[in-house]
């Protein structure tokens, strides 16, 4: 019988690949330069002030809200 190591570094690498390339990106038509930084900054002050780092779905959807209300989109990569 052959070792489930291997496979398993395979799907461990697998999936971090995935985690470090998600499928969508930001996208605002007509954005300054520095503009999507300084909106994700404000967002994330604004959406996790106080935070011990911890990222629930509901935070998500917040800033996901707030970078859509400064009229950034996400888009499919």
């Amino acid at each position: 019988m052959r070792s489930a190591t291997p496979i398993a570094i395979a799907l461990l690498a697998g999936l971090a690949g995935c985690a470090l390339f998600p499928a969508w990106h930001w996208e605002k038509p007509g954005a300054a330069t520095g503009e999507y930084e300084r909106d994700v900054t404000f967002c994330k002050q604004r959406i996790y002030p106080g935070s011990d780092g911890m990222v629930t779905n509901e935070s998500v959807r917040l800033m996901h809200g707030c970078m859509e209300a400064k009229g950034w989109r996400k888009v499919q990569n």
